[in-house]
Formats: structure tokens, sequence, C-alpha cells
């Protein structure tokens, strides 16, 4: 009997969490293995075998679902971005820190209709926490609604960002540096934590730049639908294949444009 494909947001995004809860079983499997293979690829970044079963067992789930669906995945060859529906897979976002036993890595989940993010999701398996969102539907974390902060100027604010130095760095430092000097307080979490953290309202922006659509599928989404604002860092519309991710609460995006600029 043939599988009926999601047709809403609301489903697409049910799909998702049946995908996650797969996810979230082999991560946190590898994540207690004390003798983690770990092979560096060609970009000098890590990869384990949980992130690589990982993306294997979700395209399978997918897949023999729904074969019309494509998908693009970190690990594995990916379809063509012009594939009208796709699943797009980060399996393990922070794999550095899943290698460290550090508990903050997530696999993101997102799934594109036209052109459009219509339903996204991050989970961690260690740590039990999940974001999710559905178009028009909000954003929730562990299946609460969640919302941006309420902080309106940049003097008041606390920013989120990635690496300053070493490999990971990304942007112009020194205009990352002068944007920060603007802010209240700053932390660099790095990886999917930076806009989660914004969409909870944890702090007021996050900044990240140098990224594949895998790294940023299902951040824009959870970010807007918790009323919250997503560009690229130049302030031009958002798209999960164009590199950069300027996340903010919106009360005050354009003035952190701005700064990052000059």
């Amino acid at each position: 009997m043939k599988n009926q494909r999601p047709s809403t947001p609301s489903e697409w995004l049910s799909l998702l969490t049946s995908c996650a809860d797969e996810a979230d079983s082999i991560s946190t499997h590898y994540f207690n293995k004390q003798d983690l293979t770990v092979i560096e690829k060609e970009d000098k970044s890590p990869v384990t075998q949980a992130d690589q079963e990982i993306e294997q067992c979700i395209r399978t789930y997918i897949l023999d679902k729904f074969p019309e669906v494509g998908v693009i995945g970190e690990e594995f060859e990916s379809c063509d971005i012009s594939t009208p529906i796709k699943l797009i897979i980060d399996p393990i976002d922070g794999t550095s820190n899943f290698i460290r036993k550090i508990p903050i890595y997530g696999t993101l989940l997102a799934i594109e209709v036209n052109k459009e993010i219509i339903a996204g999701l991050v989970s961690n398996g260690t740590t039990k926490e999940r974001w999710d969102a559905a178009l028009k539907q909000g954003a929730r974390y562990n299946n609460e609604p969640i919302n941006v902060s309420s902080v309106d100027n940049i003097k008041e604010s606390q920013a989120f960002f990635g690496s300053l130095f070493g490999r990971e760095a990304r942007g112009n430092s020194q205009q990352l540096i002068s944007l920060l000097s603007h802010t209240k307080r700053q932390r660099g979490i790095g990886d999917f934590l930076i806009h989660t953290w914004v969409a909870s309202g944890y702090g007021e922006f996050g900044i990240d730049f140098n990224l594949q659509p895998w790294d940023i599928a299902p951040l824009g989404i959870i970010v807007s639908e918790a009323g919250g604002t997503v560009t690229q860092v130049d302030g031009s519309p958002f798209s999960i294949y164009n590199g950069s991710i300027l996340s903010s609460n919106g009360l005050f995006h354009d003035n952190i444009v701005q700064l990052y600029k000059y």
C-alpha cells in the first residue's frame, strides 16, 4: 500500500519528529561510547560513525516511504537543489563537541517545499532538548511555545556567535569584535545553539558565516516562528543556500547589520 505523503507543515513536522526519535537513539548510544571512531574529512572537519549512521538511517526512513523526496545531507550525496520537495539533514551539528563528550550537539532536520522551508527541527538526545517549528504554527521547545526576547536596544543585548580564532573562525573577526563591543554580554557558543537560544529569548541576536544548507536549514523557521527576524548577515533576505545567518528578536535588526558592516 502506498504511503500518503504529508501535505501540511504540521504533518511534515510530525514526520521529522519520528526521524528525530531515531536519530536521538543512535546519537545517545555513540555519545556514551568510550571508543568512538573519528575520521578527518577532506576539509579537515571531523566525522564519526554516529554522523554517518544517523544520516543513513533517516535517508532510508524517508525514502522507503516517499522515494520522490530529495535529500540534501552533510555526509552523503545530495540531490539537485531544484528538487521540489527536499529533506535537509545535518546528522550531528557540533561534531567536535560530540567527540569531546560536550553535550552541545543536535540533529538538524528540515523540509523544503518549492524553495520554502515549511518545517524544521533540532534535537539533542543526550540533554533531551528539542526545538521545532511548522510554518504559521509557532515555534516550540520541548513541545512548549517559545518567543524571542523583548530587549529593544543593542546596549542591553546579549549576543551569540561562534569562534573568533582557529579553523572554525568565520567572517571578518575585526568587524565581529567591533559589533560585539556594542553589546552588554557575549557568548561564543557556536553551531545551532546560537539561533535556538535567540528563538527561546535567551539572547537578542546570533550571527554566523560560511555555512552549508544543512547547518542552518531548520534555524530560520524556528526563529521566525518564535517572532524573530532572520536575514543574511548583510541584511539581504535569508536563504539556506547563501551561507550566512543573522537571527534576532527583530527589535534592532537593522542596527546590527549596520554595525557589522562598519
